[in-house]
């Protein structure tokens, strides 16, 4: 007789299943964490929070004549309403009775499908959240087309392929924003790959007929000419003398509510750049006016930043004995982040790719209606049946987070930013 093989005892042996899961995806949600940090979030209703904004000091200054002279008449400081309602946001989850059946335990798993698919859901939530809120200028743009190839799109920079994620449902607009292909031709766009590192494509299950390069993906759920979406980075932090903000024409205020910027000319990240970002705020608003101050500031321009830090060091040490080492304000090179120009930077992989943007804190909030959490139903149920074509109940349930709110700043003038930079080797 043969001796025995393996394949005569594989039957009887064990398999081993890694409890640990490795994610191979982001969820990044830093700016969203920042925001929600600051104190001012308040309670609303569907009626627009009015914020009141003195955009034009009072007083008539000049000479007199202390004989006798005319004193002239005089005026006061000019006031004006910023307005902010709420958006609603939302994303669903659904799992089916067997996937809950068999995972309910250690014996049957090494995950609980039921508990993972609610933790992992509001991660994931939040992280969808701060992607929009580092997208277009409040109008729900995730990207830009700039090439077609049946289904797969290579996507402008900024930002990419960054600002979506895996299974997500899009609509794809006009570059206008006024001509909604998705609804048009009754389909719903799923993104099947996203490479934002090395392509910068994304690649889609269907795309609507008429489907062109300069077209824009914005979020599901958004309807009409001209969507209105939350109120981030981009739509705060803008220079613009045209349009509105917050209601306001800024037409009427070209400085009052411009932020100031910095072009950064198509090249790299220096340090005269930030300093004068810093500069330009307090020639707008005086010299101690920044409340809690950081940088917003993407992967790439970090990236950048460091590597000036290690020029810099270089030339310090060679510079040592002579006493002539120079200070170009660089922090933190030890650390991934660190700071600049004496600054807390902050990390976020879904910053605009080519920008830097200085946060004050101190001047943004939300407006909520309802907080982030479950969406509630029926007796204050948060799962909610399934039904099927019969009209019966199907062995599958879900839930609804949902976050109802808005982001405003009350002083845009209070921050600032780099843009047009040059990406770094490598990226």
């Amino acid at each position: 007789m043969p001796p025995q093989s393996n394949a005569e005892v594989a039957a009887a042996q064990l398999e081993l299943v890694d409890p640990t899961i490795a994610t191979l995806f982001e969820r990044g949600q830093h700016f969203l964490q920042e925001i929600e940090r600051a104190e001012d979030a308040h309670e609303v209703s569907t009626r627009l929070m009015r914020l009141v904004l003195e955009v034009n000091p009072g007083g008539d200054a000049g000479s007199f004549d202390p004989d006798g002279g005319d004193l002239g008449t005089g005026s006061g400081e000019v006031y004006d309403v910023a307005m902010v309602g709420p958006v609603y946001k939302k994303m669903s989850f659904e799992l089916t009775f067997l996937s809950k059946y068999a995972t309910d335990s250690r014996k049957k798993a090494v995950i609980d499908s039921t508990n993972n698919i609610v933790a992992k859901g509001m991660k994931q939530f939040r992280a969808y959240l701060d992607k929009v809120l580092n997208g277009g200028p409040g109008n729900g743009v995730l990207g830009t087309i700039a090439s077609l190839a049946g289904t797969t799109a290579t996507m402008a920079v900024p930002s990419g392929a960054q600002l979506v994620y895996v299974n997500q449902p899009v609509q794809i607009y006009d570059s206008t924003l006024t001509i909604n292909r998705s609804a048009n031709a009754g389909l719903m766009t799923r993104v099947l790959l996203a490479d934002p590192i090395v392509t910068q494509t994304i690649v889609f299950d269907q795309l609507p007929p008429g489907t062109v390069a300069t077209d824009v993906i914005v979020s599901a759920g958004l309807n009409g000419a001209n969507p209105v979406d939350l109120y981030g980075i981009k739509y705060h932090q803008n220079n613009a003398t045209t349009g509105t903000w917050l209601n306001l024409n800024r037409a009427n205020y070209p400085v009052q509510l411009q932020t100031p910027r910095v072009n950064g000319n198509a090249g790299a990240l220096v340090p005269m750049q930030p300093w004068l970002v810093i500069n330009k705020v307090k020639k707008a608003l005086g010299l101690e006016e920044l409340g809690r101050p950081f940088w917003h500031m993407p992967v790439e321009q970090s990236h950048a930043w460091n590597q000036l830090a290690v020029t810099v060091q270089i030339i310090d040490r060679a510079q040592r004995e002579t006493g002539e080492g120079q200070d170009m304000a660089i922090r933190g090179a030890k650390s991934s982040a660190g700071n600049m120009c004496g600054l807390r930077i902050k990390e976020s992989q879904n910053a605009d790719q080519t920008r830097v943007d200085l946060i004050d804190a101190s001047v943004w909030g939300r407006a909520v209606i309802k907080n982030i959490g479950f969406m509630k139903f029926a007796n204050g149920n948060v799962w909610y049946q399934k039904y099927g074509a019969s009209g019966g109940p199907a062995a599958a349930m879900g839930f609804i987070y949902d976050y109802d709110f808005q982001v405003f700043v009350r002083n845009p003038r209070k921050g600032g930013y780099i843009d047009n930079l040059a990406r770094p080797s490598g990226f």
